[in-house]
C-alpha cells in the first residue's frame, strides 16, 4: 500500500512538473509574441513619424513656391502666356499640397491607433529635438528617448547609422554624436547636451574619426553631415 501511495505521489509530482514546464513554455511564447508585436508597433510608429516629418518639410517647400509664384503672377500687368503658365504651376503645387496634407492625416491617424495598441504615446522626436536645442543643458534625454532619436535620425537620413554600425561598429555614444551633428547642433550645444568638457568631446570625436578612418585634419561634423 505504501508503495502504491509512493507511486501516486511520484506521478503527481511528475504531472505537476510537466504542467509547470508547459505553462512556462506557453508563457514564454506569449511574452515573445507580445514583445514582437510591440516592437512591430514601435517600428511602424517611427516610420510613420519619419514620413510625417518629410511630408511637412515638403509641404513647407511647396508653400514657399506657391508664395513666390503668386507674387510673380500678381506682378504681371496683363493676362499672358506667362500668367497662364504660373496658374498651371500653382494648381499643380496646390494639388501636391492637398495630397501631402491627406497623407499626413492618414499617418497621424494610424499612429493614434498604434499608440492605443501599445498602451502609451510614442515619443515625438522632432519636438524633442527642438526642446533639446532650446535648452540643451537641462533636457537630459532618457535612454528610451535617445533610442528613439537614433532610430528616427537613421530613418530620416537614409539609414546612415545602420551602415556605420555595420561597417565600423560605432558605439552608442558615437551614434548620439552623429545624431546631434545631423540635426545641426553646434559644438557648444553638443557640449551642453552631453554635459562634457571640450577636451572630453574632442577625444570622443577623435575616437570616432579613427573608427571611421577619417583624416585627423578633416572636420568630423562636416563629414558626417555629408553621409
Amino acid at each position: 500500500m505504501g508503495e502504491l501511495w509512493g507511486f501516486v505521489d511520484w506521478g503527481a509530482g511528475c504531472l505537476a512538473l510537466i504542467v509547470a514546464v508547459v505553462f512556462s513554455f506557453l508563457l514564454g511564447v506569449r511574452t515573445g509574441r507580445i514583445k514582437a508585436r510591440n516592437e512591430y508597433v514601435r517600428s511602424r510608429i517611427r516610420q510613420n513619424k519619419a514620413n510625417i516629418y518629410r511630408y511637412k518639410q515638403q509641404l513647407a517647400s511647396y508653400q514657399e513656391q506657391v508664395v513666390c509664384l503668386e507674387r510673380e503672377r500678381d506682378s504681371l500687368a496683363i493676362r499672358s502666356e506667362a500668367y497662364d503658365r504660373i496658374e498651371l504651376e500653382l494648381t499643380a503645387y496646390r494639388q501636391k499640397m492637398e495630397q501631402l496634407e491627406q497623407d499626413i492625416r492618414i499617418l497621424s491617424g494610424d499612429n493614434n491607433s498604434l499608440d492605443n495598441m501599445s498602451g502609451k504615446a510614442g515619443i515625438d522626436v522632432p519636438k524633442l529635438i527642438c526642446a533639446l536645442k532650446n535648452d540643451p543643458l537641462h533636457m537630459n534625454p532618457s535612454k528610451e528617448e535617445w533610442s528613439e532619436i537614433i532610430s528616427m535620425t537613421d530613418l530620416l537620413f537614409n539609414n546612415f547609422l545602420t551602415d556605420l554600425r555595420s561597417k565600423y561598429g560605432i558605439t552608442r555614444h558615437e551614434q548620439e554624436i552623429c545624431c546631434l551633428i545631423k540635426w545641426n547642433f553646434s559644438r557648444k550645444e553638443q557640449l551642453a547636451v552631453f554635459n562634457n568638457t571640450p577636451d572630453a568631446l574632442t577625444k570622443s570625436k577623435g575616437r570616432l574619426k579613427k573608427r571611421l578612418g577619417v583624416d585627423e585634419k578633416t572636420d568630423l561634423d562636416a563629414y558626417v553631415r555629408l553621409l
